[in-house]
C-alpha cells in the first residue's frame, strides 16, 4: 500500500511539472483612430481614440507632444483624448509626433500641417535707399534708424517727399552708429512691430507706411502694413511685406551704397 501511495505521489509531481506556468498579461494601449493625421495651416480641434488591452488600477492614459504648436489636450472622456493645433503662421509645412502612454507601453501619432497658402509676390529693386539718423530712442538704450525705399533721391531739402514710391521704415537697433560720416543699419533682421515701444530689432507701425508723391512733392496714396521683415547684410537690403486688404506679399531689394543724413540734433538724440 505504502509503495502504491508513493508512486501515486511521483505521478503527481510529474504531472506538476509538465502544467504550463501561469504570466500575467501586461497592460498595453492600442490607436482606433490614424496614425497619421494631416491638417490644414489653420487652427482647428481634433480626437484621438483608443482602447486600454488589460487595464490596471491607478494607471492614466497621458498624451505628449513634441511641439508647442500642438496643445490642451483634453482627457474628460474614456477612449478618446482632445487636442487643439494652433494655426500655422508660415508658408512652409510642419511636422511633429505625439506620444500616447499607457504604463510601460506607448504609441505615436505624426502630424503634418500644411503651411498657409503663398500669396502672389511683387518684386520691386529700389532705384534709391535713404535715410535719417535719429540716435537714441527716449533713453532707453535702443537707437533710431529712418530708412526709405525710394523711386527717387531726397527732395530739395534733403527730405523723402520727392516724386514716386516710398516704402517708408521706423528701425530700432541696440546698434548706435559707429561712423558718423557714414551712417549704416546694423545688420540683422527686422520685424515689423504693431506695438510702437521703440524694441530693438523691429520697425515701428507708427512712422512705417507706403506713401506715394506727385512731381510737386504732394502725397497722392498710402497704404498701411500688415506684416514685414527687413533684412541688412552690409549695403544689401531686403523688405518682405504685406498690406492691410491685399493678398500678395511685396518684396523690395536694393543693392549697393546709400545715402543716410545723421540728423540727431534734429531729434535731441546723442550728439
Amino acid at each position: 500500500m505504502k509503495k502504491l501511495f508513493a508512486m501515486l505521489l511521483v505521478c503527481l509531481a510529474v504531472f506538476a511539472a509538465c502544467e504550463p506556468v501561469s504570466e500575467e498579461v501586461p497592460s498595453s494601449i492600442t490607436l482606433t483612430s490614424n496614425s497619421d493625421v494631416k491638417i490644414n495651416s489653420g487652427s482647428t480641434m481634433g480626437i484621438i481614440t483608443y482602447t486600454i488591452n488589460y487595464p490596471v488600477a491607478g494607471y492614466e492614459v497621458k498624451a505628449e507632444a513634441n511641439v508647442e504648436w500642438i496643445n490642451s489636450f483634453d482627457y474628460s472622456q474614456m477612449g478618446k483624448i482632445g487636442y487643439k493645433v494652433d494655426a500655422n503662421p508660415t508658408y512652409e509645412p510642419r511636422e511633429a509626433v505625439v506620444t500616447l502612454s499607457y504604463g510601460s507601453d506607448s504609441l505615436i501619432i505624426n502630424f503634418t500641417q500644411k503651411g498657409m497658402e503663398r500669396p502672389e509676390e511683387v518684386n520691386i529693386e529700389a532705384p534709391y535707399l535713404l535715410g535719417h539718423y535719429y540716435g537714441d530712442y527716449a533713453n532707453n538704450g535702443n537707437y533710431n534708424y529712418y530708412l526709405v525705399f525710394s523711386e527717387s533721391n531726397y527732395d530739395s531739402t534733403g527730405g523723402f517727399q520727392a516724386a514716386g514710391y516710398k516704402y517708408f521704415l521706423d528701425i530700432y537697433s541696440t546698434e548706435r552708429a559707429a561712423d558718423y560720416n557714414n551712417i549704416r543699419v546694423p545688420d540683422g533682421v527686422y520685424t515689423f512691430n504693431p506695438r510702437n515701444d521703440g524694441e530693438a530689432g523691429t520697425f515701428l507701425e507708427s512712422f512705417s507706411i507706403y506713401k506715394e508723391y506727385d512731381i510737386n512733392g504732394f502725397e497722392v496714396g498710402e497704404k498701411k502694413y500688415k506684416t514685414g521683415a527687413l533684412t541688412v547684410e552690409g549695403n544689401n537690403m531686403k523688405l518682405e511685406l504685406t498690406f492691410e486688404d491685399e493678398n500678395k506679399i511685396y518684396i523690395v531689394t536694393y543693392a549697393g551704397d546709400y545715402d543716410m543724413k545723421d540728423m540727431r540734433s534734429a531729434s535731441g538724440g546723442i550728439y
